[in-house]
């Protein structure tokens, strides 16, 4: 997974992730919230096998992990992976953000900031996220951005004595620049190539 480079929203920055990070990382992974809203990215774990995970995170060509800022300090992590050379597209499968602070608009701005990146900037067609069914706030995002679903798991993760099922979503470029095409900063790239 390739460390990702600076993307910023109106209230988040990703940005590659820093050795200081990896407290929080260990934190966040050991935190039930996450937990249970997240696949678990990794088990907590010492300082040092969290610095060879990220040694070995760099490693994957097709992936990529930011951290996110928000106001000023760390607030969570988004990770995914390009599908191939040859068939364009990237999944999102992290965006978790601190529990302490949920509802601060944070997640919202870095998935937005995110998206802006992979459909303007690198003129991506297609993009796909996978998300807990009852992951409530993922979904909400989701539907704001303008996916919808195109497949389900059922009881893929195991949690509480039950099964909670993956639901797999997906945005095509088209509907990403008809819910979005009125609210940019900046024309899309695709605008400044056919001038």
């Amino acid at each position: 997974m390739a460390l990702g480079g600076t993307i910023r929203g109106k209230k988040t920055t990703l940005r590659l992730p820093a050795e200081a990070d990896l407290d929080s990382y260990n934190r966040w992974m050991a935190d039930m919230r996450v937990r249970r809203a997240h696949r678990v990215w990794h088990e907590p774990a010492m300082p040092a096998t969290w610095k060879e995970r990220f040694k070995e995170t760099a490693k994957d060509k097709m992936g990529v992990l930011w951290s996110i800022d928000g106001d000023g300090r760390l607030v969570g992590f988004a990770a995914g992976s390009f599908w191939s050379m040859t068939q364009l597209g990237f999944t999102l499968r992290q965006l978790v953000i601190d529990p302490d602070q949920w509802r601060k608009g944070y997640g919202f701005d870095a998935a937005l900031a995110l998206h802006r990146y992979l459909f303007d900037y690198l003129d991506l067609p297609r993009v796909g996220a996978e998300v807990r069914a009852d992951n409530v706030a993922a979904l909400r995002i989701g539907e704001r951005l303008g996916y919808v679903e195109y497949a389900r798991g059922h009881e893929v993760h195991y949690r509480d004595g039950g099964y909670v099922d993956e639901i797999q979503l997906f945005m095509g470029k088209e509907a990403w620049q008809e819910r979005w095409s009125a609210e940019r900063e900046y024309p899309p790239l695709a605008a400044d190539a056919a001038r």
